[in-house]
């Protein structure tokens, strides 16, 4: 009613986005897959932006030889590479996403057939995840969720193609103001005029902010937004 677009910027792929954002929030845009894809309203991808073929392959093998799950995502979804049980349990859950997550279909490769993935999560150990760092520098890990990874190259991150949505709009990040709880919030949170900490977020995530407020489960947002007078 006041005319502030909103933007859902996630490390989610478009299909993993709750039905009640579009019928209670109906987002103007959506960054997705950590700034990888850039979406509009109807779903329809306005940018991308691939991971290279070297560390695909490199994060494969450690993923095999560590019995971590590992997830690559794609245009078309979230094809599952490694360690089939483990990434399902912990990425998906009792929840029903239809056909938005799979088995790579053949002994090929999906992305030999279907393009480069776009980025990828990771189940498992996380002191081992940690070792990641350093076998694949190329690579950001960013920590999600208990035993849960982002991994996606440093040429982009949800703030670079935020960025991109400013520029289409003709803002600025002055005009912005973001809310975060992981490790790949940082950025958005430290160029945005206010950034927004959720109160269950991280520590090194709470002193990139402006402002902590209560936590997911406590409606952290509303409270943000009522603190700072937006509603």
């Amino acid at each position: 009613a006041k005319g502030i677009q909103i933007l859902i910027a996630t490390g989610r792929h478009y299909s993993f986005i709750h039905k009640s954002l579009f019928e209670d929030v109906n987002p103007d845009y959506f960054v997705t897959i950590n700034g990888a894809c850039l979406v509009d309203k109807h779903g329809t991808v306005l940018e991308s932006y691939p991971m290279k073929e070297e560390d695909v392959n490199i994060l494969y093998k450690l993923c095999e030889e560590y019995n971590i799950g590992l997830g690559f995502k794609f245009k078309e979804g979230v094809v599952i590479y490694s360690n089939y049980d483990k990434f399902y349990k912990g990425y998906v859950g009792d929840k029903d996403y239809g056909n938005a997550v799979f088995a790579n279909p053949t002994d090929i490769p999906f992305h030999k057939t279907n393009g480069l993935p776009l980025g990828a999560f990771l189940i498992g150990d996380e002191t081992i995840i940690e070792t990641f760092k350093e076998k694949i520098p190329s690579l950001v890990f960013a920590w999600s969720y208990s035993k849960g990874y982002d991994a996606y190259p440093p040429t982009f991150s949800k703030a670079t193609t935020i960025a991109s949505v400013l520029k289409m709009n003709n803002l600025t990040w002055d005009n912005v103001m973001s809310f975060g709880d992981a490790e790949n919030d940082i950025e958005m949170l430290r160029q945005a005029q206010i950034g927004v900490a959720m109160g269950n977020a991280r520590d090194i995530v709470k002193k990139e902010a402006d402002f902590v407020t209560t936590s997911v489960d406590e409606d952290g947002v509303d409270f943000a937004i009522r603190h700072f007078n937006v509603i």
